[in-house]
């Protein structure tokens, strides 16, 4: 019995296996449709092998491309595959971790998860390929698509809003146009009727002025 427990709390203190670490993405979220550095820790599991190779497969609508602060590491990208080869005396050994990071162009479609495929090869020619669903003992790194922000929406969706917006002043500059009795005919129309009665006035007084004098003439 005094055995059993020995070997039982000695369990509890041994280190953790290499075995236990998987590829980790940071931040965990970003937001649908944006820009976003996305950094990708890479365990180096095999005390006696070093690696040598990542390969990451980017998730279909996702394109991008690995930027300063690889540690050197070379850079070949082909499609939506994105490769990292370490020069000599750069590969991961020991329980060594790496951080490479991406700059990727993330899908719109918030609130849902995208999956990156991370292939890693070690210079004994193993291959291990994280590439599981969560759970496993070899997942593959997911991020969360978290709602675009506000300035990421394309034009199109604001449209709408601005014709919206714009129609009913069109409508009022054309009724102000047609003046205020709602579609009767304009006030410069009632001013000419006037101004031509007072005139035909004028012409009719001046007529009768004029036989008037000839009629005082011929008395």
């Amino acid at each position: 019995m005094r055995v059993a427990l020995a070997a039982f709390a000695a369990a509890l203190v041994l280190p953790v296996p290499s075995a236990l670490a998987h590829v980790e993405v940071t931040p965990a979220r970003a937001p649908a449709g944006s820009e976003s550095r996305l950094t990708f820790e890479v365990p180096n599991e095999r005390p006696s092998a070093r690696t040598t190779r990542i390969a990451f497969q980017l998730p279909p609508g996702v394109a991008g491309e690995a930027t300063r602060g690889s540690g050197g590491w070379r850079v070949r990208a082909s499609g939506r595959r994105v490769t990292l080869i370490a020069p000599a005396g750069r590969e991961l050994r020991g329980e060594e971790r790496h951080r490479f990071p991406l700059r990727l162009r993330l899908p719109l479609r918030p609130r849902t998860s995208l999956t990156f495929k991370v292939i890693q090869t070690y210079d004994n020619g193993e291959v291990v390929r994280w590439i599981g669903p969560p759970g496993t003992s070899e997942p593959a790194p997911r991020l969360r698509l978290t709602p675009a922000r506000p300035e990421q929406s394309s034009p199109q969706d604001q449209q709408p809003s601005s014709t919206t917006q714009t129609a009913p002043q069109q409508t009022a500059r054309g009724d102000s146009d047609k003046g205020g009795d709602g579609g009767g005919p304009p006030i410069w129309a009632g001013i000419g009727l006037i101004l031509l009665a007072a005139g035909a006035g004028t012409v009719a007084a001046r007529a009768r002025n004029r036989r008037r004098m000839r009629d005082l003439s011929d008395d």
